[in-house]
């Protein structure tokens, strides 16, 4: 019996993770890039990419984007408390197309399991935290607050191992810009979707990090200076 492309595609899944899956879209550019997501969490779209003959998958990012909506899940009610009316967006960074096969899977993978699985592999880990900032809930007189939250709070984690290396964007913007944010991620993940990079291009926006002893870059006196300079050049 033929079996389409969409078919094959869901097999090879089914066959690697033990559970149903389905194809929400898919193009074809040499290969096949598909945006898939499991029956068991049709919200949850993940990007996977085979070649045109859809034998073998050669990237995935499912549990990545279950790590990642673990990660949000926890940091965001978090960023709510400092930034009213934020949403968070969190990104992993590695792939796990040949991750073995008595790895975690999406009922049990931690973020923990992934740094160390690249990290045997010699590859860099680090996650992006994504925070869309609604200026008009901004009050400057909690900018101390902000700072603490991203020197002590997510610092502290990354410093006792609770997150690897992270970078933190704030993106900009009005009510209607997060809530535009939201959707379009909502709707396709972030390596999948160029419609996020054309809504922020151009948008106020801030990029941190931290050092080589897991310090957060700024002092409170440059965080402060930086902070109002991108919202006053907004």
């Amino acid at each position: 019996m033929f079996k389409s492309d969409t078919q094959k595609l869901t097999e090879l899944l089914e066959d690697k993770y033990g559970e149903e899956f389905g194809v929400e879209s898919y193009y074809y550019a040499g290969d096949m890039w598909s945006m898939c997501y499991s029956e068991s969490d049709p919200t949850l779209l993940f990007e996977v990419r085979t070649g045109g003959e859809v034998t073998k998958i050669s990237h995935d990012y499912y549990l990545q984007n279950v790590v990642a909506r673990q990660v949000e899940e926890e940091y965001g009610p978090l960023a709510q408390q400092v930034f009213p009316g934020c949403y968070l967006s969190v990104d992993i960074s590695n792939t796990l197309s040949s991750a073995p096969e008595n790895f975690p899977n999406a009922d049990t993978v931690t973020l923990d399991d992934i740094t160390r699985y690249c990290e045997s592999m010699g590859q860099s880990s680090y996650i992006v935290m994504n925070i869309f900032v609604d200026i008009s809930q901004i009050d400057d007189e909690n900018i101390e607050t902000e700072y603490l939250f991203f020197k002590d709070e997510i610092g502290g984690d990354i410093r006792n191992g609770g997150l690897p290396d992270t970078i933190i964007i704030l993106y900009f913007g009005d009510t209607a810009f997060i809530t535009d944010c939201e959707n379009v991620i909502a709707d396709m993940t972030w390596r999948g979707s160029s419609v996020i990079y054309d809504i922020t291009e151009g948008c106020p926006e801030m990029w941190m990090g931290y050092d080589n002893n897991d310090e957060f870059v700024y002092t409170l006196d440059e965080y402060i200076e930086n902070r109002m300079e991108v919202m006053n050049n907004g």
